[in-house]
């Protein structure tokens, strides 16, 4: 899965220039709902001008006029030109990772001609692994098993003997020593005859979750 697939697109996006008044910009952040948009330069990214930083410097100058503040105060002043930016082919692990360690509103995307073409933003990464994990597909089903080789391909051996279809599942480690937990989502038209035939093969289930 990568970046490309789940970035909204720069034809899409709100943006503001650098030469836009800071009033201009506030009313695009409120009117969209945004806490933050992305400052161009003609189609150049040049960063991001965030909703808290324009309150914040109206505030530290105090008793300035605030239409004075609005139409005199230029984005190219308090936009935000620190950012890291993304690849379109990129896969979106990557994404998730630097969204996370930077705590960026966005990630903005260049394509392989250093284009700006779009941005990645949190919820975004949201969607794309909902659509991983499939979290409006099937029965998920949490199983609890012991960290030795051989344990993963007996537990697909039992589902597959019972015609269930693995629609995606995720290994995570449950804090137990040698003890991992695997995420399951299943589709299968019997789903209590499948716990059961997975509790019979020695496998302890967590949790169930249609």
């Amino acid at each position: 899965m990568y970046v490309k697939t789940h970035m909204l697109p720069k034809e899409k996006l709100t943006t503001v220039s650098l030469e836009e008044n800071i009033g201009s910009a506030l009313e695009k952040i409120i009117e969209g709902d945004f806490l933050s948009l992305p400052v161009l330069d003609g189609s150049e990214f040049k960063g991001f001008i965030m909703k808290e930083a324009i309150y914040r410097r109206y505030f530290d100058m105090g008793c300035m006029d605030k239409d004075e503040f609005l139409k005199g105060t230029k984005v190219k002043e308090l936009y935000n030109d620190n950012y890291k930016s993304i690849k379109e082919g990129e896969k979106i692990e990557n994404a998730s990772y630097l969204l996370k360690e930077l705590r960026t509103p966005f990630l903005p995307v260049f394509n392989s001609y250093d284009k700006f073409v779009g941005i990645l933003t949190h919820f975004s990464i949201f969607n794309a692994f909902s659509e991983i994990f499939g979290f409006d597909k099937g029965t998920r089903i949490v199983v609890n098993l012991f960290d030795i080789p051989g344990q993963l391909a007996k537990l697909t051996e039992v589902i597959k003997k019972e015609n269930a279809n693995i629609i995606n599942f995720a290994i995570m480690d449950a804090k137990i020593l040698d003890v991992v937990r695997v995420i399951l989502r299943v589709d299968s038209e019997n789903v209590e005859e499948l716990i059961k035939k997975i509790e019979d093969a020695g496998f302890k289930i967590g949790e169930v979750t249609k």
